[in-house]
């Protein structure tokens, strides 16, 4: 065999090989992208400059507005935030504080956590010694623990010294250790803490915020229709508004998936200490709160649903509160639908076609935001706490008769 000849083979030997590597590498690029494109996505994903927020979405009445302190229009109307005073304020958690640092805080993970992390303040400091009482700024107490009035300390530490209540849980359910009149408490407090929005530090288990898409556009995906449609998680098997019978009568027309205490323990333990993995397949998640009370939107919703790219069907308050704080075509509302077979009905033919998909447009402009600490996620009670010192008006108020601004009658319904 000549010399050329065993040169010309070479070439063609290493030809195939170069296109024989280019063709796997090929290939290898087009399985990757099939993998990417296993979820659709939604939205471009040119990143350009940082979100810019806008808070006129809500469509808040003057009144509603005129009712949020400067924190609240700053957490609901993204209004720039005042500079920090310079001084440092000392915040006491009277009594039952231990409870509050254990979630707010350490989020049941039994590690300390700077509680002014992510906070855009910085000049707080935390007591639970009661014996700090003098030198507090701000003394909170936790409704939820409370025995009674005389739980509260028997004269204020110094003058000017703010006393403020806190609630995470609706009127129903605001005190847990014993039957408490609400009115006993009237002319002890200066602030509320809680999760409505107007209250002086607003706590809520999550936010919405609305951003410019043609500014950073998200990067956000719709999931494919899925076989697994409806599931919920419970440990209270109870509830004025008489969610478990509806969960039966749905469950009669199509089938639902009940984790936790009120179902399958061994998937789930139920509570907010750890996550449910096993409801992240479920195209809708039944929001279903314990009670039907004003802004009384929970986990259930920001986590459980929103968080799991699940479609929350709710059961709350009227649906046009969650309007105001939830993104617009992102959920369904039990009062929308004649019977629970009307909703079964509309789930099936919505999952049979393309239209669920208007469920996550959503996400092209909005992002949601769990601020609650459960499942070992970041709160920030301590920093609303320490950006409402710095940023709230101080002039003097009282709560004189708390009920006006926190009670069942005017601010829950009963199904």
């Amino acid at each position: 065999m000549s010399f050329l000849r065993v040169q010309l083979l070479a070439k063609n030997f290493i030809s195939k090989r170069i296109w024989l590597i280019l063709l796997s590498l090929i290939f290898l690029l087009m399985l990757l992208m099939e993998k990417e494109q296993s979820f659709e996505e939604i939205v471009d994903r040119t990143v350009l400059q940082p979100r810019k927020y806008d808070g006129s979405w809500r469509n808040l009445t003057e009144k509603e507005k005129r009712s949020l302190s400067v924190l609240g229009r700053i957490l609901y109307l993204e209004e720039d935030r005042p500079p920090q005073q310079n001084r440092t304020f000392l915040i006491l958690f009277w009594k039952y504080g231990k409870y509050i640092k254990n979630r707010h805080l350490n989020f049941y993970s039994g590690k300390n956590h700077d509680p002014l992390e992510s906070c855009s303040v910085k000049n707080c400091a935390f007591s639970f010694n009661d014996k700090d009482l003098k030198k507090a700024d701000m003394v909170v107490s936790h409704l939820h623990r409370m025995k009674g009035v005389q739980d509260l300390p028997s004269t204020r530490g110094n003058l000017g010294q703010i006393w403020a209540f806190l609630t995470d849980e609706s009127p129903f359910n605001t005190f847990l250790a014993s039957k408490v009149k609400l009115s006993d408490f009237n002319g002890k407090f200066n602030w509320s803490m809680s999760y409505r929005m107007d209250s002086d530090v607003p706590v809520p288990y999550g936010r919405t915020r609305k951003f410019s898409p043609h500014i950073f556009p998200q990067e956000e995906k719709v999931p494919k229709r899925r076989d697994k449609l409806v599931a919920i998680l419970g440990s209270n098997c109870g509830g004025r508004n008489h969610r478990w019978n509806y969960v039966k009568k749905l469950n009669m027309s199509i089938e639902v998936d009940v984790f936790g205490g009120c179902g399958n323990k061994t998937a789930c333990p139920g509570h907010f200490k750890s996550d449910c993995p096993a409801i992240n397949s479920y195209l809708f998640y039944l929001s279903f709160e314990n009670s039907n009370c004003n802004e009384y939107i929970t986990e259930k919703v920001f986590w459980n649903a929103y968080h799991k790219n699940s479609i929350p069907i709710i059961m709350g308050y009227d649906k046009k509160t969650y309007e105001k704080l939830l993104p617009p075509r992102s959920f369904l509302h039990v009062d929308d639908f004649a019977s629970p077979k009307d909703l079964a009905d509309f789930i099936i033919s919505l999952n049979k076609t393309d239209e669920y998909k208007s469920y996550f447009r959503w996400k092209t402009s909005y992002e949601i935001l769990n601020e609650h600490g459960y499942f070992k996620t970041r709160s920030y009670h301590f920093c609303r706490i320490c950006e409402a010192l710095n940023f709230n008006e101080k002039k003097v108020k009282q709560y004189n008769d708390i009920e006006t601004f926190w009670s069942q009658s005017k601010d829950c319904s009963v199904r």
